[in-house]
């Protein structure tokens, strides 16, 4: 998975975050460990954010930036919102 990209965040609806409105996930790039033992992951190349009422389109959104990263064709901003 090195050079690969992938998304997480731990503010996802559902995650005992009642009051919140909004949540984002952060994209990052998986870098191999300076040990050479395993894989880490990058700071926050980009970061997909969006109402807690819309899960499936923050998460679709950034599963497309993941794709367009990894092949190399992603130009757009730093922060996205759905």
């Amino acid at each position: 998975m090195i050079g690969k990209h992938g998304y997480s965040g731990a503010c996802r609806p559902g995650a005992g975050w009642a009051s919140q409105q909004t949540f984002s996930v952060g994209i990052f790039e998986w870098l191999p460990k300076a040990s050479g033992n395993g894989e880490k992951k990058s700071a926050v190349k980009v970061r997909v954010s969006g109402p807690v009422s819309m899960p499936r389109e923050v998460e679709r959104r950034a599963a497309e930036i993941v794709k367009e990263l990894d092949a190399g064709t992603y130009c757009g901003p730093k922060k996205v919102k759905v």
